[in-house]
């Protein structure tokens, strides 16, 4: 389904020049924001494909414990087989209908059939499913005065984060919504709404709708080693309250040989540059047996 061709690393350097240039800004303004890509190469890789839940309160669904998740990442590491994700239909955020859809992707699992994600079969993932993306090959920043970029090494799937005061008025939905940003100290804060309900929360197909809202705060801990995402979710229209959860990244800037490998951490860092082109490329057959779906296209907006 991919394509490997090509080196991003004049792209990055170039973008780091932007960054620096941004910072500067920021520093002449008194502001002091965290700089999430201190050099070219430095990208993240996220801990787990499942988001933490938050210390207390209601937070993200989770895997059924019944039926224990060993990912194609812990495969590598241990040798144990793949099995696909089966959630935990318990969780007292789902609405009936978002339940009942969730509950209709366990059975498919469970019945042994193949069941690959948006991303497998080159769909658009949207905001918080490309949180729990980077986990074999890493997400990278570009930091400006105006905008931050953030870009998925799978399939060059890029979100923009514009610094602003406010959203567009009347904001039609897309893959990515449209997603304002400011710097509250260390933290990037960014504010999303406007997504196109056909994304899906979390590898569970766990459902949204229009309604959805987003607030993501961004920051390093541990010297700048780790990058840390606290989430806020709303959607009345999927979900029966707010909730939070947390997403990690620890920081990559070298490749390393897949000798010796003894944990999943070492495993997962690439075999390859800084940022390189991969790309999610058209096709008309069947993905492995699974029936395909038609290509993606925007959706008509509500007017």
């Amino acid at each position: 389904m991919s394509r490997h061709a090509g080196n991003f690393t004049g792209g990055v350097l170039a973008g780091a020049v932007y960054l620096a240039g941004g910072l500067s800004l920021a520093m002449a303004q008194g502001v002091s924001p965290p700089d999430f890509t201190p050099n070219p190469s430095a990208g993240w890789f996220a801990y787990s494909r499942t988001f933490i839940p938050p210390a207390s309160g209601p937070g993200p669904v989770q895997g059924d414990p019944a039926h224990p998740h060993v990912s194609n990442d812990e495969f590598r590491a241990t040798g144990k087989q793949p099995t696909a994700a089966v959630a935990d239909l318990n969780n007292p955020i789902l609405q009936p209908w978002a339940r009942d859809k969730v509950r209709e992707r366990n059975e498919l699992v469970l019945s042994g059939k193949q069941v690959f994600s948006q991303h497998a079969t080159c769909w658009p993932i949207g905001v918080l499913a490309f949180l729990l993306e980077p986990m074999t090959r890493p997400m990278y920043f570009v930091q400006g005065p105006k905008e931050v970029v953030m870009i998925l090494t799978s399939f060059n799937e890029v979100r923009h984060v514009y610094l602003a005061d406010k959203h567009s008025e009347n904001v039609k939905p897309s893959w990515y919504g449209e997603s304002i940003g400011h710097y509250e100290g260390d933290t990037l804060v960014v504010d999303t709404i406007g997504l196109d309900d056909r994304t899906f929360v979390d590898g569970f197909e766990t459902p949204h709708t229009k309604q959805l809202h987003v607030l993501e705060r961004f920051h390093l801990t541990d010297g700048g080693e780790i990058l840390e995402v606290n989430v806020h979710v709303e959607d009345p229209g999927a979900f029966t309250m707010p909730w939070d959860a947390v997403q990690r990244y620890r920081r990559f800037e070298a490749v390393a040989s897949r000798k010796n490998v003894a944990n999943l951490t070492q495993l997962a860092t690439p075999e390859e540059g800084p940022l390189t082109e991969a790309i999610c490329a058209e096709n008309p057959n069947s993905f492995m047996g699974m029936p395909h779906k038609p290509l993606p296209q925007a959706a008509v907006p509500d007017f």
